[in-house]
């Protein structure tokens, strides 16, 4: 029965309609999936939800966010003050700070929604031509450098600081212990505690719509070269990036998406859970709908050797002066609520995390050679003889390099950190730091090591067994160097030698 013949290629305006689509499909989903993160966790009562899903989202697309106080106390307010000091003269008391963290999971089912509206519908057309490409990628382009920045303007607003972060900050600004700074304490009106109780948060549009592009076009991009199931102009088809690397690319891909879907089925779970009333359940599945991927990334690239560091520490007064004197009478006693952990040598369940990632990448890694191998395209007789290297030390050093490159960049993606800090007159007093840090090492050079040794051996486990289902018992084997029977397909399956 012969195949059915594929539906003629819509023109250049379809596409570029489709690839529009495809963002919108994308950020809608990220949206509704921060909107259910949000209300699980209860964050409604922090600030209006129409105003944290446009800010997650705008994080999810690499934007940072910027506080500061809502209301600033004035030391004029009692005469008792560092106020009265200069006849009442008032003396403004600030917050400032900020916030970065990508939400790894939003950003997940952004990339994913985006790639699948985008290639998908190409797979039972005819090919298109180069410039229906161009078209179904400026399509989704324009449509991101217009919605993006629409996200990043409507992500601010107003929150409410829960009581026990006032607390915190205030200790950290010497006014826990020693009952504030005279008018600055939290028994005036317009005190300490009035200049903490609220914050105004912003997205800079600018970088975030920058970043967003340059995400979009990463997907696209990446796309091209790893998309399997779907159809492109034969010039990148079979081109010799694609057909180099696509095997290499769509397995790891393939991958990182079945680890990020566990983390989503581990968040509904958990999010069933929550309907019966477990507290606990319902604040796991947010924390997961939001960051599970950041915390496999974290596993995964400890066991690589990347050193991860969390902790929360406060912040000192900048030199000395005033701010410095005021700041430094509850600093001392307030030094032992450093704390910081190192998560790589963090043994929950009597093993080292780092030993746990290990293990963890070795074995898919393995698995990931043995599918790149299935994919990769076998060699005749002339390619095999030209060929620097054999098929299997081929596909590992692919693995190697893609691995190593995706070391680097996930830890600057699944990273965050959280400052606030109290100042007088301009001068911070102190305040708070907290988050989930890095520090740069030769992690990339031991994943590549890593990820080519454990895919080799997957490579050399399927030629094993392709071998032993093409000469069954009895059979004569094939002559070494001889061409393989199994015809070279391209990515899209179709045989091209």
């Amino acid at each position: 029965m012969s195949a059915p013949l594929p539906h003629p290629s819509p023109p250049a305006w379809r596409h570029a309609l489709e690839g529009a689509l495809a963002v919108v499909a994308a950020l809608v989903t990220m949206a509704a999936t921060a909107w259910a993160a949000l209300t699980l966790l209860g964050a409604g009562t922090v600030a209006p939800l129409s105003r944290l899903v446009p800010t997650l989202v705008s994080l999810a697309l690499g934007g940072g966010v910027t506080l500061e106080s809502a209301t600033e106390s004035d030391g004029s307010a009692d005469g008792g003050g560092p106020g009265g000091l200069f006849g009442g003269g008032g003396l403004s008391l600030s917050l400032a700070g900020e916030a970065a963290l990508t939400p790894l999971t939003l950003s997940f089912l952004g990339t994913a929604v985006l790639a699948i509206v985008f290639f998908r519908p190409l797979r039972r057309r005819a090919r298109p031509t180069p410039a229906m490409l161009w078209a179904r990628c400026g399509g989704a382009l324009a449509t991101a450098g217009v919605a993006v920045p629409v996200c990043a303007v409507l992500a601010r607003g107003t929150a409410r600081l829960p009581e026990s972060v006032q607390d915190r900050i205030g200790e950290r600004a010497g006014a826990g212990r020693t009952g504030g700074f005279g008018g600055f304490g939290g028994g005036g009106g317009g005190g300490l505690t009035s200049a903490l109780a609220s914050v105004n948060f912003r997205t800079d549009a600018v970088a975030t719509a920058f970043l967003g592009l340059v995400g979009v076009a990463a997907v696209l991009a990446v796309g091209c070269l790893a998309a399997r199931r779907t159809t492109l102009p034969r010039p990148l088809a079979l081109g010799g990036p694609r057909m180099k690397w696509n095997a290499a690319m769509s397995t790891l891909t393939g991958t990182a998406a079945v680890l990020c879907c566990l983390t989503l089925a581990v968040a509904v779970l958990a999010g069933a859970a929550a309907l019966t009333g477990r507290e606990q359940a319902s604040r796991a599945a947010g924390v997961l709908l939001l960051a599970g991927p950041n915390l496999v990334a974290v596993l995964l690239t400890a066991g690589m050797g990347t050193s991860w560091d969390a902790g929360v520490r406060r912040l000192r007064p900048e030199g000395g002066g005033m701010a410095g004197m005021l700041g430094a009478g509850g600093q001392d006693d307030t030094a032992g609520g450093d704390r910081s952990l190192d998560l790589g040598h963090w043994a929950g369940a009597g093993v080292p995390l780092w030993v746990t990632g290990l293990l963890l990448a070795l074995l898919l890694l393995l698995l990931a050679g043995y599918v790149a191998a299935a994919r990769t395209p076998a060699r005749t007789a002339r390619e095999d003889a030209g060929a620097l290297l054999d098929r299997h030390t081929d596909t590992a050093l692919r693995v190697g390099v893609a691995v190593a490159v995706a070391t680097f960049v996930l830890p600057f993606l699944a990273r965050g950190s959280l400052r606030i800090g109290v100042s007088l007159m301009g001068s911070e007093m102190g305040g708070l730091s907290a988050g989930l840090g890095t520090s740069p090492r030769l992690s990339a050079l031991t994943a590549f090591a890593v990820a080519a040794l454990a895919s080799y051996g997957g490579s050399r486990l399927h030629g094993r067994r392709a071998r032993r289902r093409e000469h069954p018992a009895g059979r004569p084997a094939q002559r070494p160097g001889a061409a393989s029977s199994r015809r070279a397909r391209s990515p899209e399956g179709r045989v091209i030698s």
